[in-house]
């Protein structure tokens, strides 16, 4: 990668030429994203324990602006059976509460965020709302899935290193996450570790989507290094896996571009995504 590529990644590469911040939360975040680390875990954590009540904050891309872009991508939902979806990286954002309002609460959504006031307060607004997920059963320290898990789920969990079974979700939902990682002391290799877990977790055939602020020419040069890492791997379960990916840019009415990245999971064997 060239340097002003490194340049772009690690300042503001997506901008437009108005920057319109609402309040000095969002303009905190924004020198942050500009000079600072995004992956440092206490930041986000005196961030959020600053932050008075039990208010949701986002700071990304709202799911106004963003469900007609998802609704092609999104799994099949239905009485019969739980639909599993991810969210990582969730902070205090309602993206999830609201997408599982829009599937018609046919679905089971576990949120994570390695913040652990984030996690506490974002639990909070669930059960204000009713929207707890039942409880589930805990194999081996893999969090499983059990009968009826309708709802939404919060835990605090690193995105590198989560707590659930191989083949869980159909749907991982990345918001930013990766953008915070890869501005990291460690990016693109916590980058790699993020991507590698979320295929892990996904369902053949599943769907990693991330939302972000860095340009194509950025992200996919990473993605596509990640393919091909995946192809030379001694690990069957990984060098099997077959990846395609897809991105649009986004209209979120914000001063910054925001595209939407596909990452679709394929196995040897499977048929066409």
């Amino acid at each position: 990668m060239s340097l002003l590529a490194h340049w772009r990644r690690f300042f503001v590469s997506g901008t437009r030429t108005k920057i319109d911040l609402n309040d000095m939360e969002k303009a905190g975040l924004f020198v942050l994203r500009c000079f600072g680390d995004m992956s440092d875990q206490s930041y986000w954590n005196n961030f959020y324990a600053s932050r008075q009540g039990n208010k949701h904050f986002d700071w990304f891309v709202r799911f106004e602006d963003s469900v007609e872009v998802l609704k092609p991508y999104l799994p099949l939902v239905s009485h019969s059976f739980v639909t599993r979806i991810l969210e990582i990286g969730c902070g205090t954002s309602d993206f999830s509460l609201k997408l599982f309002e829009h599937l018609n609460r046919d679905c089971r959504i576990d949120c994570i965020d390695f913040s652990h006031e984030a996690i506490k307060t974002l639990r909070k607004i669930v059960e204000e709302r009713g929207l707890v997920a039942k409880e589930i059963v805990e194999t081996e320290g893999k969090l499983e899935s059990s009968l009826d898990l309708t709802g939404l789920a919060c835990h605090q969990a690193d995105a590198k290193n989560m707590p659930f079974a191989d083949e869980t979700f159909s749907l991982a939902l990345d918001k930013g996450t990766s953008d915070a990682v890869l501005k990291g002391p460690k990016g693109e290799g916590a980058f790699a570790e993020v991507l590698r877990e979320c295929l892990r977790v996904l369902k053949p055939c599943g769907k990693l989507i991330q939302f972000s602020d860095e340009p194509p020419e950025l992200r996919l040069d990473a993605l596509e290094k990640l393919k091909n890492d995946l192809a030379q791997s001694h690990s069957t379960a990984l060098n099997s896996l077959t990846l395609r990916l897809s991105w649009r840019e986004l209209d979120t009415r914000s001063s910054f571009q925001h595209y939407l990245y596909v990452v679709h999971k394929k196995g040897v064997g499977m048929d066409k995504i």
